[in-house]
Parts: structure tokens; sequence; C-alpha cells
């Protein structure tokens, strides 16, 4: 019976001296990953699950708290994999990522929609809203805003001149034609607004402002020595109906409004103006009236017209539909289109290959362009996100009204 004691009580002692040797190990490890080193915000306003390695958390949302619901872990290095999810919600969000000794990964969630599925004019899906997970640099400083300050003021007319200011207030460039005479205006940029000014011989004149989903005419009366403003503005477009199955319009019409303004008393004198439209009154200069023209004595030639610029076509726009950031390249140079945005590009007249590509699909093709009119390739992704479309599309002054 002793004996038997005496082998029982080895064996506890000889388990308890193993169990003393790995322990120093295991708390090596643990003081590997002390300090916490993943972050989650949620941005969404209502709260949302986190499952991380198959553990499960309830992430606040802005609802409760202004700056977001905020979890933080200790996580050992190495992979790990998550979910975020809004209960009863839209589409969440799973990937993975990697913890390294003495990193830190933060993550944040926000709510996101995709762009509209269009096929030859038909909607075949409506856009749907989904959660995104990205990244984010918990350490980055807030960037201080500098308060941006509108210094413009219009230049003094020329004697016997008036002035007319376009002033666009719209998010897109708008188009000015003012007596067969095309102007382009450049949309706001930080809060202030672009602006051409034209300066006109005194009269009535007639114009016409557009973007790409609506215009404007009307008439102007210009008196000498007077500035006036054109406010150009417009109405916010209704809330979209998306029918599947029926015809979709890809730009939503926008009304356009206007509203005159003085700004005779703010002029700022320069030394040239922006534009002119020349007095069609005024007596022009005869051969008899101008200078002969003579070459100089050592080399060279008096050339009375400016050389020709490079011939450029009449433009090709690529729309991206594709749900996605789109990159797009030809001619061997390389564009970044966002998602449901669009892009103009001048190139000369000719024949181009080109590729357009989206995570995880692409296409190809060629294209023609010319003088006399303009291409618009229109890109969009199929309903199972595994093929994308080019649209083709060729306006010229015979066709305008036709695709």
């Amino acid at each position: 019976m002793l004996k038997k004691n005496f082998v029982l009580g080895l064996s506890i002692l000889i388990a308890v001296v193993l169990l003393l040797s790995v322990w120093p190990v295991s708390t090596y490890a643990q003081q590997e990953t002390d300090g916490e080193n993943f972050i989650f915000v949620n941005y969404i306003g209502q709260e949302m699950t986190l499952d991380l390695d198959d553990v499960t958390y309830i992430v606040p949302g802005t609802d409760a708290a202004p700056e977001g619901g905020r979890l933080t872990l200790t996580l050992p290095a190495g992979e790990h994999k998550f979910a975020a999810n809004v209960p009863a919600g839209p589409k969440g969000h799973a990937g993975e990522f990697t913890i390294t000794p003495g990193s830190v990964v933060a993550k944040a969630a926000r709510l996101d929609t995709t762009g509209p599925v269009v096929d030859n004019g038909i909607l075949i899906q409506a856009p749907k809203e989904f959660v995104l997970v990205f990244d984010f640099d918990p350490f980055a400083a807030p960037v201080e805003e500098m308060p941006t300050v509108d210094a413009w003021q219009p230049s003094a007319v020329l004697p016997a001149m008036g002035g007319l200011v376009v002033v666009n207030h719209i998010g897109d460039e708008l188009t000015v034609d003012i007596n067969g005479e095309l102007y382009k205006v450049s949309p706001p940029t930080n809060d202030i607004p672009g602006r051409v000014q034209i300066n006109m011989a005194p009269g009535n004149h007639r114009y016409t402002v557009s973007v790409p989903a609506g215009s404007l005419n009307s008439d102007i009366t210009v008196v000498a020595g007077q500035i006036i403003a054109l406010n150009i503005s417009a109405d916010p477009p209704p809330p979209r109906k998306y029918k599947v199955g029926e015809e979709f319009e890809i730009i939503q019409p926008v009304t356009i409004r206007l509203f005159e303004e003085d700004l005779t008393g703010q002029t700022a004198v320069a030394e040239t103006p922006a534009a002119t439209i020349p007095d069609d009154t005024a007596p022009s200069a005869t051969p008899d009236d101008s200078a002969p023209l003579t070459l100089p004595t050592t080399g060279g030639e008096t050339d009375p017209v400016m050389s020709p610029l490079p011939a450029i076509s009449d433009g090709l726009t690529i729309t991206n539909y594709a749900g996605d950031t789109l990159i797009f390249t030809i001619d061997n140079k390389t564009y970044t289109i966002a998602r449901n945005a669009e892009q103009t590009l001048s190139l000369s007249p000719g024949q181009y290959t080109y590729t357009a590509s989206s995570p995880g699909v692409a296409a190809g093709g060629v294209v023609d362009l010319g003088t006399g009119y303009s291409v618009k390739l229109s890109v969009a992704i199929n309903v199972t996100h595994d093929f994308l479309n080019v649209y083709q599309a060729t306006k010229s002054p015979l066709n305008l009204g036709r695709p």
C-alpha cells in the first residue's frame, strides 16, 4: 500500500514539474500580444455585429456614440477572419487581415450603394445598399481646414464696352453660347464658383447656358461701362425611381435657375479681359489701313497667321456605370473614373485600342475618333458582376438627337 502511494505521489510531482516547465513559454506568448492592436469603428447609424474568428461582438452605431461605436481588442499575431453585418439589414462584408507583432490594424464600417445596372437603356438591376469595411490610419493627425476665401473681382471693361460674368454654381461644367461663341465655365471648387467674364459691345444679346442634363435660353441687354453677372444654379433632382425592366435615364434632367447681379462697383483693374466679343458695328481695318509686313534682315519670316494647332477630335467621353472605380487605358495613358462619373478626353483623330477594368473584370475594344462627331463609351457590369459591357454611341451635327 505504501509503495502504491509513493508511485502515485511521484507521478503527481512529475506532472507538476512538466507543467511548470512550459509555463514560461505560455507567459511569453501572452506578453507579445499585450496592448490593444485591433480597432473597429462603426459609422453606421445603428448597432452591428462583428464576427471575428468565430466570436461575435456587438458594436454600437453613431446613434449611441456621435463619433461612431468603437471596439478595441488585443489579438494574437497572425491571420484573422471577420464578417460585419447589420441585423436584418443590407448585405454584409467579410474578409481577413493579418496582425504582425507590434502592429495595429484599424478598420471601420459604413453603408455604401452599388450603381444601377443598365443594358441598352433598360434598367436590369436597381442600386443595392451594402456594408463597406475599409482601412484607416488610427494615428493620422486631423488635417486643419483652411478657410476658403473668394478673392475674385471682375476686370474693368474696355471703353465703350460692357461686361457679362457667367457664374457657375452647378456641380457640372457649364457651356455658354453667346451669339454663336462657346465658352466653358468650370464647376465650383472648395465652395468657390467657377466664373468667366466676357466683354462685348452694348446691345441685346441672345445666350444659352447648358449642362449635360438641362439648359436655359434668354436675352441680356449689355450697357457700356456696366458689368452684369449671370448666377447659374440648379434645383436638386427629385428622388430616383428605379423600375427594373423599364427605360432608365442615366442623367436626370435638372431645372436651371438664373439670378442677375450688377457687379459694376466691384471691378478691379486688369490689363486684358478674360474674353471679348468684338463690336460688329466698328469699322474694320482694310489692307490699305494696315502696315505692310516686312522680313527681318537676317533669317526667319513674318507670319501673320498663328501656326495651326494639332487636329483634335470632337472628344471621347467615358461614363462609368460599373458600380466601382473604373480604370481606363487608351493612347498609353491611364485614367481613373469614379463610380457613376464620366470623363471627356481630348485625343487626335484616329483609331485607338482601349482597356476598361474594374475590380475582378475587364474589357477591351477599338474606337475610331474623328472631327465632326463625338464618341461616348458607357461601361456597365452584368448582374453576376463577372463581365463588363461597353456600349458605344456616336453623335454628330446631323444626329444630335439620336445616339
